[in-house]
C-alpha cells in the first residue's frame, strides 16, 4: 500500500498559541482498562493528563498516544504528546516533572519538544508489538500478568513459517476481532518473526516481534494466538496462508491473551521503511 493511501487527515499541526511536547512512555497494562481515556475506568491517557494538570495548571491540555492498547496490554515505548497553551515552562521538567505525580505503574522514560505540526497518532511512520511467552507449570511473582504462559513450545521453524508470510501488504480480515470498526482491514507488515530470549532470570522465552504501519483491534494477539494453536498441532505453512487469504475470522484460532503483548517502539523516521514503500507502495 502507497503511503499516500493511508487514510489520514492531512492537517493536524497545533493551533496558534499552543505547544506540544513530545513523551516516550512504558506503562504496567496490568493497572489500567487500557490506554484511551474511559468514563468509567482508569486509562493510561487519563492519569497521564492528570499528572499533567498537576504539572503545568489549567492550560487546557489534551494527551494523544501514537494508538490504543487495551485492557491488560503493556507499553516500553509508547509515544505520545501533550498539548496546552504556550508557556515556557523547559522541556526537561516534564520526565521528571510528570514522573513525580504518576503512580509507578507509569514512567516517562523522556521528553522532547517538537514542531506544531508533529502529531504523536498521525505522523507516526510504524509501530511495533512485541509477545513473549514461556514454558512452565506456573506463574511466578515476576511474571504473573506481564508473559504469556506455554505448556510447550511449538515448532520454531513453523512459526517463522507462518511469521515470514504476513510480511507485505494484505487484508486481515481473518485476524480482526468482530468489534473492530475499520472500514478497511489492509495493513503493510514490514517485520514478522519469532526470536529466542533470554530473561534476566535466565529462562527462556519466546518473542514475536511484528512492525507495521497500523494494527486492527485484536490483531497482534489473534495472530499469536492463531500461530501459536496452528504449530501446536503441525499445520503446514499453507494452511495458515490459506487463512490469511479466505478473509473469515472462523479460520483463525484462539486470540493470545493481553499478558504477554507490549507496545515496544513508535518510529517516526520516514527512511526507515523507505525499502517497504518502493517494493509494495506503486500503484
Amino acid at each position: 500500500m502507497a503511503r499516500s493511501d493511508w487514510k489520514r487527515p492531512s492537517e493536524f499541526s497545533a493551533p496558534e498559541g499552543r505547544r506540544r511536547v513530545a513523551l516516550e512512555v512504558s506503562y504496567d497494562g496490568r493497572a489500567f482498562n487500557g490506554w484511551q481515556s474511559q468514563n468509567n475506568a482508569l486509562s493510561v491517557q487519563d492519569t497521564i493528563a492528570a499528572a499533567s494538570e498537576r504539572l503545568l495548571g489549567e492550560r487546557n491540555i489534551d494527551v494523544v498516544g501514537s494508538g490504543r492498547t487495551d485492557s491488560g496490554v503493556h507499553a516500553f515505548g509508547q509515544v505520545a504528546h501533550v498539548e496546552f497553551d504556550t508557556c515556557d515552562i523547559p522541556v526537561r521538567a516534564f520526565c521528571q516533572g510528570l514522573n513525580a505525580f504518576l503512580p509507578t505503574t507509569v514512567r516517562i522514560r523522556k521528553s522532547w519538544d517538537v514542531e506544531p505540526s508533529f502529531h504523536a497518532r498521525y505522523s507516526a511512520m510504524a509501530r511495533e508489538y512485541r509477545y513473549f511467552c514461556k514454558v512452565g507449570e506456573g506463574h511466578d511473582s515476576f511474571t504473573e500478568g506481564l508473559v504469556t504462559m506455554l505448556r510447550e513450545f511449538p515448532d520454531f521453524d513453523l512459526l517463522n513459517g507462518y511469521a515470514s508470510l504476513l510480511v507485505g501488504t494484505h487484508d486481515f480480515t481473518t485476524f480482526a476481532s468482530a468489534r473492530d470498526i475499520c472500514p478497511s482491514k489492509v495493513r503493510d507488515i514490514y517485520e514478522s518473526s519469532f526470536s529466542w530470549v533470554t530473561s534476566i532470570y535466565g529462562e527462556k522465552v519466546l518473542c514475536y516481534r511484528i512492525c507495521g504501519n497500523a494494527f486492527l483491534y485484536h490483531m497482534v494477539r489473534s495472530l499469536v494466538g492463531s500461530m501459536l494453536e496452528f504449530a501446536k498441532r503441525g499445520a503446514p505453512v499453507s494452511e495458515f496462508a490459506s487463512a490469511l487469504e479466505a478473509k473469515d475470522r472462523l479460520l483463525a484460532g484462539k486470540t493470545a491473551p493481553s499478558d504477554g503483548l507490549y507496545l515496544w517502539r513508535v518510529s517516526y523516521d520516514s527512511e526507515e521503511y523507505q525499502w517497504f514503500e518502493d517494493k509494495y507502495g506503486k500503484n
